[in-house]
């Protein structure tokens, strides 16, 4: 809220007004988009109910888009290729109650009077069609229209399965992802990546409620792709090269963390017995509020290493660590582990110690299907173990 007063100064004055302004331009812009994204999703989805129950719709079959693609051309009507329509079907077909008659006649919030020209009756009746969360309301719809632009819709709509597409559009809105954030976390398949194979009740919170829990377990990825620093696969750099990259890409590398990192340090020295010892790098975590200590291992993981971690984690527990603030838990992120190997050396810690891998370039589905096999084998290995069934 801009609170301007007679006695104010001249420059205050022009503070206030190109605050004004900003905030104007940026309403607008808004509303632009949301009136784009409904007319795109209106469009597909008279295509759609075209498609279903068209009265000469034989005629076209699945040269329908085309053949609107070149009606369309002919009334010199722009806008309307074949690619766009392509899209905007899609759009319908992946959301089906994107809009209501309520939005289209103007009484849900629809931006400005434009969306009152448009009677209830301008929206075709679609079939329903497609998984659709509990949660995924028309309120949650209305969010995503008004705060995603129409290129965010069309990336989400690529993702074929319902729980991942939920996934994807839960952590767009949660982070504010740019369209470009989006592909590359779609592209490096983050959602097989977030560790939901080891914990089966975020999986069922997000199916359930729309989000995802706030453990440990959830927010610490595996593997962790940092295609964003240029390092060749196969090119010998050490550990400080590692962690100089990280530093310089700190913006890419804090979304691949999952963007609720805030960076505290690097070489961060903590002193024990008059020996001085270096934490790679330090973070705190917003939600989970606790401390984040990584360590980088240019080669696999080793035992030893989770033992440093946890000698880590116990200074900054007794020493760093607020009073209001969770335990701390570390990260020793490496270029490969083996699964038995981690089991062994991280039981019975004191702390929470992960170990996570990096790649240097985005992971193939046959690697992540072998680590999420790896990963399912030793969660029914520690439930044997426990006597569950």
């Amino acid at each position: 809220m801009i609170e301007l007063r007679p006695w104010v100064g001249f420059d205050s004055l022009v503070e206030g007004l190109s605050r004004l302004q900003a905030r104007a331009r940026e309403a607008a812009v808004r509303s632009v988009d949301e009136i784009l994204t409904l007319r795109n999703w209106l469009i597909g989805a008279w295509i759609v109910a075209y498609e279903q129950e068209g009265a000469d719709r034989a005629r076209y079959g699945e040269g329908l888009i085309d053949a609107l693609a070149a009606a369309f051309k002919a009334r010199s009507v722009q806008g309307l290729s074949e690619r766009n329509l392509r899209n905007y079907r899609q759009i319908a077909l992946t959301w089906r109650r994107l809009a209501t008659r309520q939005t289209l006649s103007g009484e849900s919030g629809a931006p400005g009077q434009i969306w009152q020209t448009l009677s209830a009756e301008s929206l075709p009746a679609l079939p329903v069609g497609g998984e659709v969360l509990p949660w995924q309301d028309d309120a949650w719809m209305l969010r995503l229209r008004r705060d995603l632009s129409f290129s965010h819709l069309l990336e989400l709509s690529r993702v074929s399965d319902p729980l991942a597409r939920a996934f994807y559009e839960v952590q767009t809105l949660a982070h504010r992802w740019s369209v470009r954030e989006l592909k590359r976390q779609r592209d490096s398949m983050l959602y097989e990546r977030v560790g939901l194979s080891r914990d089966r009740e975020a999986v069922l919170a997000l199916a359930k409620e729309g989000r995802l829990l706030d453990t440990a377990t959830t927010n610490v990825r595996d593997p962790y792709v940092l295609e964003f620093l240029g390092l060749p696969e196969r090119r010998v750099y050490s550990e400080a090269d590692l962690e100089s990259a990280l530093v310089d890409h700190l913006q890419e590398f804090l979304l691949e963390l999952g963007g609720d990192f805030a960076f505290l340090g690097r070489q961060y020295r903590i002193t024990v017995g008059g020996r001085h010892h270096f934490i790679d790098l330090l973070f705190f975590h917003r939600r989970l509020r606790c401390l984040v200590a990584i360590d980088l291992k240019i080669g696999p993981f080793g035992h030893e290493d989770a033992g440093q971690m946890n000698f880590y984690l116990n200074y900054l527990r007794e020493k760093v660590s607020l009073a209001d603030e969770n335990p701390p838990i570390g990260v020793v992120l490496c270029a490969d582990k083996d699964a038995e190997e981690v089991h062994y050396a991280t039981g019975n810690l004191d702390q929470q110690v992960f170990v996570s891998r990096y790649l240097t370039r985005l992971p193939t589905e046959e690697q992540l299907r072998t680590w999420l096999a790896e990963e399912r084998e030793l969660l029914a290995r520690g439930a044997k173990t426990k006597g569950e069934p």
